[in-house]
């Protein structure tokens, strides 16, 4: 499992492979099986890209400047540091 401060990145190909051969994929015409196959190969592949896409971009919004300056705020205002990992009103 990823730390606190780092990202998470899941292998697509892994993870698609994972789920195809988990699946119960049976028909009687090969070529219906095999397309059934490729598109819950595709569907779990561009799932896990998009979440890594979005696991990034959280994960750099995090370390901006901006999401730094909006936690102090915050963090002033309800009376506790940044880095207490204490959440809001239980100081």
């Amino acid at each position: 499992m990823a730390k606190k401060d780092e990202k998470m990145q899941i292998n697509p190909d892994k993870f698609a492979r994972a789920v195809v051969s988990g699946s119960n994929l049976t028909d009687e015409n090969d070529t219906i099986a095999s397309k059934k196959a490729l598109m819950r190969y595709l569907s779990a592949y561009y799932l896990v890209q998009k979440f890594n896409e979005m696991e990034a971009d959280q994960f750099s919004l995090k370390n901006s400047a901006d999401y730094k300056r909006a936690m102090k705020s915050l963090a002033d205002l309800s009376g506790i540091a940044v880095d207490d990992n204490v959440p809001a009103g239980w100081n």
